[in-house]
């Protein structure tokens, strides 16, 4: 290969300073917008969880009402009622590190079943369901979306 007078050969190598602070920019941008929608999704898993816990406790202890006539105060301790197909993950897991599950057993009429959040940025949030599968504090669960 030969030059020309007044020709010079350019190799061009590597990226320049402007492109690499446009490529960390925009991963920026992307990871801001992307991890408070993970950390959300994560926050309704957790509460999908103690929804799908809460409505195992409540069929335990409507079977356990049709044996003893009146439903069982619990808290934290949900063993009494492993003998009513309660399944026992969620006896191993009814004081987690998420969520503390409590039943206030109120006679022969009515129950409400208590999924109190322990940790996480939803810490002390509560969601009840009563003898009904009715949840009373639906709000607890993030929504999706960006605030």
């Amino acid at each position: 290969m030969s030059l020309k007078i007044g020709e010079e050969k350019m190799d061009k190598k590597g990226f320049t300073l402007v492109e690499l602070l446009m490529v960390v920019i925009i991963i920026g941008i992307l990871v801001t917008l992307a991890v408070p929608n993970y950390y959300r999704s994560i926050e309704r898993a957790k509460a999908g969880k103690a929804k799908a816990a809460m409505d195992a406790i409540r069929k335990a202890e409507i079977q356990y009402r049709a044996f003893n006539d009146e439903y069982i105060d619990l808290n934290g301790d949900m063993a009494e009622l492993e003998p009513y197909d309660l399944p026992a993950d969620i006896v191993d897991d009814a004081n987690d590190s998420d969520w503390t599950y409590s039943v206030d057993g109120s006679g022969e009429d009515a129950m409400l079943i208590h999924a109190e959040r322990d940790d996480g940025p939803n810490a002390t949030e509560e969601l009840t369901m009563d003898q009904d599968g009715v949840m009373a504090n639906p709000g607890a669960i993030p929504e999706w979306g960006v605030n």
